[in-house]
């Protein structure tokens, strides 16, 4: 059965990490090096898989993402003066921001994204929506984590998920508000780096639950939790291949979703708002009026929506198969339909997908490059994951890396002690 968690109200909990986790330790300690102190709190925020759903939550679609145990930690404390002091412990870099002097938005300016654009996002987010500018404290933050950056694993979301938990954590206005906090991710995504993102991976990153998938409706937020069936195991394999969304195509695709709106508009008097309002029967019925390229991501989009709601009961009730097969043709239409899948991940998908124990697999994210996850049988991983080596490194002459994710709850806040 599965369980259902609609209140976008329920707090973060304030709780105590576990100390011989090994990220968390890392950031603590590099904060305690930069700034002779304990941090204030600790976040943890979870990168995540999307294992039905592709390129339609901005459509204000249906998807089925999960947090995975791979995460972005950060370690911060208050300061008493308007700077940020950041550092990023993976790519071993330093910067302050000062607030009162935030980078202009990526869009305004038309710059190259810097990696302090992130937490420069959240900052400007948080200064944007609050009454007063000076309520967005100063503060010293360290951060890193074992999440590969353009894997196709919520990197970025991760990233300003865990910043905007930590501010808000250090501004004292009690536990944070779980929708709110999605919202403004994905604000800073939009509006500030410029990636016309939709709500799903900030919002798998906060409110997922371990071993559940999240079904989400990207236009409403009401949300199921699905467990995944025993005897399963999700298995995530990468590319190498790493893609900047922003420059890769995909606001491209999410302005062609948009044209195919427009052109449907025309030719009805049926309020069409995204292709969310596009059903099968009146798509087969207007198609020809859009120029190929619409129509294939006009088609996608429509078709992937009722492939997530079909395959979302199916999982519900233990049906396998079913979700598995629904995997499969996710990936196909990725590649065929909507055209972000490269070479890389078709190998790795078609490999896992031919294993009878492999129930289906496909790429993840936004495509262009990142990883597949393929959902397989537990006895049966080590299989699948040495065919999909074997098959990739004779294919592309590397090794790709791999993951066995564990599906794991949304962000936390833990206050240090």
């Amino acid at each position: 059965m599965s369980c259902s968690w609609n209140d976008g109200n329920l707090p973060i909990m304030l709780h105590g990490m576990k100390d011989n986790n090994q990220q968390r330790n890392r950031v603590v300690e590099a904060y305690r090096r930069q700034f002779g102190q304990d941090p204030e709190l600790v976040v943890r925020s979870p990168g995540r898989v999307a294992l039905l759903g592709s390129h339609v939550d901005y459509s204000e679609g249906w998807v089925m993402p999960a947090a995975i145990s791979s995460a972005v930690w950060l370690a911060a404390g208050a300061r008493n003066d308007r700077r940020w002091q950041l550092e990023a412990i993976d790519l071993e870099h330093r910067a302050t921001l000062d607030l009162e002097n935030l980078p202009v938005p990526i869009p305004e300016q038309g710059r190259e994204m810097d990696w302090t654009d992130l937490p420069a996002g959240v900052a400007w987010v948080l200064r944007e929506e609050s009454e007063s500018k000076d309520t967005v404290r100063g503060m010293n933050a360290v951060y890193g984590g074992d999440l590969p950056a353009g894997a196709g694993v919520s990197s970025s979301a991760a990233v300003e998920v865990a910043f905007l938990l930590g501010a808000k954590g250090l501004a004292g206005d009690g536990a944070p508000d779980r929708l709110s906090t999605a919202r403004q991710a994905q604000r800073v995504e939009n509006t500030f780096l410029g990636l016309q993102s939709g709500i799903m991976d900030p919002f798998a990153g906060l409110f997922s639950r371990r071993n559940h998938l999240i079904y989400l409706d990207c236009r409403t937020h009401e949300h199921q939790l699905v467990p995944l069936p025993p005897g399963l195991a999700v298995l995530v394999v990468d590319s190498g291949v790493r893609r900047r969304l922003a420059t890769s195509g995909f606001n491209d695709r999410r302005r062609q979703c948009e044209q195919a709106v427009a052109e449907l508009q025309k030719h009805t008097s049926r309020e069409l708002s995204t292709l969310r309002d596009v059903d099968l029967d009146f798509l087969e019925q207007h198609v020809h009026h859009l120029p190929p390229t619409l129509a294939c991501r006009a088609r996608h989009a429509v078709e992937e929506m009722a492939r997530v709601r079909k395959a979302s009961r199916a999982l519900t009730g233990g049906d396998v198969e079913s979700f598995g097969a629904a995997m499969v043709a996710s990936h196909a239409s990725s590649r065929d339909l909507y055209e972000v899948s490269i070479p890389e991940l078709d190998l790795l998908s078609e490999v896992a997908a031919r294993d009878p124990d492999c129930l289906g697999a496909k790429l993840m994210g936004g495509g262009f490059g990142g990883c597949v996850a393929a959902l397989v049988r537990e006895q049966a991983v080590d299989r699948v994951e040495a065919s999909m080596v074997e098959a990739f490194t004779a294919g592309f002459g590397r090794r790709p890396s791999t993951l066995r994710a564990q599906l794991v709850d949304g962000a936390e806040i833990a206050r240090f002690d």
